[in-house]
């Protein structure tokens, strides 16, 4: 818990009890594996992200069996959820894409010179069309 304040961890995974006894600021993202079967618990659980005028977002999966859940949530909290679907394949490479830029302007630049060669062997095999390599 404390790695996770100190800001070592991004992800802290919790049951419904846990979370309760949590007092964690800057939270930015609650992800709800099933939507809780009242409204008070939805709003402490995602409320997480909404602490000290901050906003964040909150997920909820929902089936067809629990739908009706998260109607009655929306009705008590007199909130409208954005409802998407299931990401498709093509979502999660553009995400993943977009996360790997990030991760590559992290590169500290005292080690990129230790990439160089295999950088440009990926190249070479792609006839030197870099966009390709990549």
């Amino acid at each position: 818990m404390k790695r996770f304040k100190d800001g070592k961890f991004q992800v802290l995974v919790a049951t419904d009890v846990a979370a309760r006894g949590l007092d964690i600021s800057d939270i930015e993202l609650v992800i709800q594996i099933e939507p809780p079967k009242d409204t008070e618990t939805y709003i402490h659980r995602s409320g997480r992200t909404a602490r000290a005028g901050k906003t964040g977002t909150c997920i909820t999966f929902y089936t067809k069996k629990t739908y009706e859940l998260v109607q009655k949530i929306e009705d008590m909290a007199g909130i409208k959820f954005k409802r998407i679907g299931v990401p498709q394949a093509e979502d999660v490479i553009k995400a993943s894409s977009r996360d790997i830029l990030k991760n590559l302007k992290d590169v500290n630049e005292d080690v990129l010179h230790l990439f160089a060669d295999t950088a440009k062997c990926l190249i070479d095999q792609n006839d030197g069309d870099a966009e390709k390599a990549l």
